[in-house]
């Protein structure tokens, strides 16, 4: 509590009391057919608001600039409601008394009010905007890989898998892109795995550079990568060619020397109404099948079907760790 406003609060009550009495003492009392009870009602329900009001702003820890103009417009509401009710009993002289305790006061209460209020809630609206940006920005981290600064599979599995289900089309045409380095293991190998976590970057980068802005690309895991585009199967073709060519032609190099590097992509064309998992299961198969043809090339497929010798030894589901 503010004990300054206590002190404050329990000083205005006393000298109200004591200015009422004096008031009523020394002033012609109205006949009792002429006084308006409804107004006394009014006027009694008001003071006891503006009382209760006081009493909560004494509660509150805040000393702001805002919070003292409230107890000081409340405080004078306080004076020009008593004034009003004091009116209804005796008539009040001399009159300038009535026109300064009573309306000046009281319009000055409302003004200072409303002014506190609008202050207030400005201060509110600056704290609630910046509460969101901090919400946002904590989603983003929670959201983003902290090395390649894609998005994370944690944010894929638990909001974008519902966000397409339920925000596009059920037979809008997607595709997806999985995406593997090659021989990366030999990379952390031969250059520690410092380098290793600059190639994850160099291709995150490439990848960027190559997607538009309503796709979402993500790093699944290690030296995988999976990229969502909202496009058929051709499109999705070229913008992994794209993505392997600008990889493995960009310039790359470790202590110096310029390193040979490709990646292994498998593309699926699937529509929302399907289970993703299954999607992204077949995406990893097209990116073995095409680690087992040779590396550094693309190979597409549709969730609706596959071509025999892309499923061939495949069923089983685990891959050969050997082909990197």
């Amino acid at each position: 509590m503010n004990i300054e406003r206590i002190y404050t609060f329990l000083g205005l009550i006393m000298g109200l009391l004591l200015w009422s009495i004096w008031l009523l003492q020394n002033n012609v009392s109205l006949e009792t057919s002429s006084i308006n009870y409804n107004d006394v009602v009014s006027e009694t329900f008001s003071i006891s608001f503006v009382l209760m009001m006081l009493i909560i702003n004494i509660r509150l820890r805040s000393a702001s600039s805002n919070s003292l103009g409230l107890f000081i417009g409340l405080c004078c509401l306080l004076i020009g409601h008593t004034h009003d009710l004091l009116d209804e009993f005796i008539d009040i002289q001399p009159t300038w008394i009535s026109l300064v305790l009573e309306n000046i006061t009281n319009n000055l209460g409302v003004i200072i009010v409303t002014i506190a209020i609008l202050k207030w809630s400005n201060r509110y609206k600056k704290q609630l905007r910046s509460l969101q940006r901090q919400k946002v920005e904590l989603t983003k981290v929670s959201n983003t890989d902290s090395l390649s600064k894609l998005y994370n599979r944690h944010f894929l599995n638990t909001e974008f898998i519902t966000q397409i289900k339920y925000q596009l089309s059920p037979i809008q045409k997607l595709s997806l892109v999985m995406i593997d380095l090659d021989r990366f293991k030999e990379v952390n190998d031969n250059y520690g795995h410092l380098e290793g976590d600059k190639l994850i970057v160099h291709m995150a980068n490439v990848i960027r550079a190559e997607i538009r802005e309503g796709d979402y690309a993500f790093r699944y895991g290690g030296e995988e990568f999976l990229v969502v585009l909202n496009a058929e199967m051709e499109i999705a073709n070229r913008v992994a060619e794209r993505i392997r060519y600008r990889y493995q032609h960009s310039r790359y190099e470790i202590n110096g020397k310029q390193i040979q590097k490709s990646t292994s992509i498998g593309v699926v064309e699937y529509q929302p109404k399907d289970k993703f998992d299954v999607a992204v299961d077949l995406a990893d198969k097209a990116l073995y099948q095409a680690k087992k043809l040779g590396r550094n090339q693309v190979v597409c497929t549709s969730i609706y079907a596959s071509p025999p010798d892309f499923t061939e030894n495949l069923n089983g589901g685990a891959r050969d760790e050997l082909v990197v």
